[in-house]
């Protein structure tokens, strides 16, 4: 038996079928469809539509096979996809790359084979519409045309699909969008808009006392206001692709004293300790910008469900190829039904230290702007006194 070798874009050719998010799908019925016509036009018992992965051929479709797929090195597909036009095997016992094949001399007893490639808009085979027949035989010249033009219609429909995830991904994004303005903005302007009345109406009759309160509730909720806005410009520009990684080994602590600096008066506000005990010569491979705006929306976090005089601790642990950044709140902790999807953009941020109900943008867009690090983020289980989150980076 010999395997296909990989395809002279390999690479390239894996990136391609994961961006159209087909693998380990549901079956579809316009796809079968179309694997059920290419049957009937050559006349075979068998048709499928076959992925070819890393290391298996994934069907999509079938028709006349059980499985749902194979190993790799067994596929007459990946023969298929390094081939321009339909790849043809008229009887495989008499063909020395399979005669020997366990496909071939056992169930489902291959004799006939033709696979056109699935080819996508960017010029790469992602896999095939196939049939098979357990006789050996030819395709016509009619029929080696219908295959490649319902091959092209399956690369169509699923161009279709994934431009219809990607509307709903926009419409859900949208939703969450005007949820932000209408709650997380709305709520502290308000805020804003009250106190700064009372002061604008009441200063003259006002102690200095209630003047500093008032003056401080204006600060807390404009300062609110401010770090929503922020979330809201980078989520948003992660979204639309404007966020772009330039990934090098740079020192860590600097950056995350500038972004304690950045948040100054929200520790000041709220009278809490913020202590980073990472060693200056710490370095990890990070875009500076991208690492910064992680610290500065967990610290944010910390901040926000942090109690008055509370403490922050930021600390490292050096592993194998990678290191940890660490930072702990004394706040609220995290619930234990929260604790695996915390990172999802599915979870609304519970209630903060003065009653606020957040969207939980800035956690979803940390957790996507740690991916584009090679990385890793997630909620410590074992830590009680608060919440403690870990965050793994590549070190070379």
């Amino acid at each position: 038996m010999q395997s296909a070798p990989p395809h002279d874009k390999e690479a390239q050719r894996l990136k391609e079928l994961l961006r159209l998010e087909v693998l380990d799908t549901e079956d579809d019925l316009i796809l079968d469809e179309l694997t059920e016509l290419a049957s009937h036009i050559c006349g075979t018992p068998i048709s499928l539509i076959s992925l070819i992965d890393f290391d298996r051929q994934w069907f999509k479709s079938r028709v006349g096979l059980a499985a749902h797929e194979t190993p790799r090195e067994l596929a007459f597909c990946a023969h298929a996809i390094l081939q321009d036009d339909v790849f043809e095997v008229p009887n495989a016992l008499e063909d020395k790359r399979f005669f020997d094949n366990p496909l071939v001399t056992d169930d489902p007893d291959i004799r006939f084979y033709a696979g056109a490639p699935l080819v996508t808009r960017n010029g790469l085979p992602i896999g095939t519409l196939c049939v098979i027949d357990k006789q050996p035989r030819h395709l016509n010249t009619g029929q080696k045309r219908a295959l490649e033009i319902l091959a092209h219609q399956v690369i169509g429909q699923l161009e279709l699909r994934l431009n219809y995830k990607k509307l709903q991904r926009v419409d859900k994004e949208r939703e969450k969008i005007f949820s932000v303005i209408g709650h997380d903005l709305r709520s502290p302007f308000t805020s804003v808009l009250g106190f700064a009345k009372r002061l604008s109406q009441k200063s003259h009759e006002l102690s200095p006392e209630k003047t500093q309160d008032l003056a401080n509730g204006v600060w807390s909720s404009a300062l609110q206001v401010y770090q929503v806005l922020e979330e809201l410009m980078q989520w948003t520009q992660q979204r639309i692709g404007r966020t772009h990684s330039d990934p090098k080994v740079r020192l860590i602590s600097p950056m995350i004293d500038e972004s304690i600096r950045f948040l100054n008066d929200g520790f000041l506000l709220k009278k809490i300790t913020c202590v980073n005990q990472i060693q200056s010569d710490v370095s990890l491979l990070v875009d500076s910008a991208i690492f910064k705006t992680i610290i500065r929306n967990i610290l944010a976090n910390a901040i926000k469900y942090s109690p008055i005089q509370g403490k922050i601790e930021i600390t490292f642990e050096a592993q194998e190829n990678v290191g940890v950044v660490i930072i702990e709140d004394q706040g609220q902790g995290v619930p234990t039904h929260l604790l695996g999807q915390l990172f999802n953009d599915s979870v609304t941020s519970t209630p903060d230290t003065s009653g606020e109900i957040g969207t939980g943008i800035g956690l979803s867009l940390c957790a996507e702007l740690v991916a584009t690090q090679n990385g890793k983020i997630w909620v410590d289980p074992d830590y009680t006194q608060g919440a403690r989150i870990k965050i793994q980076f590549p070190m070379q």
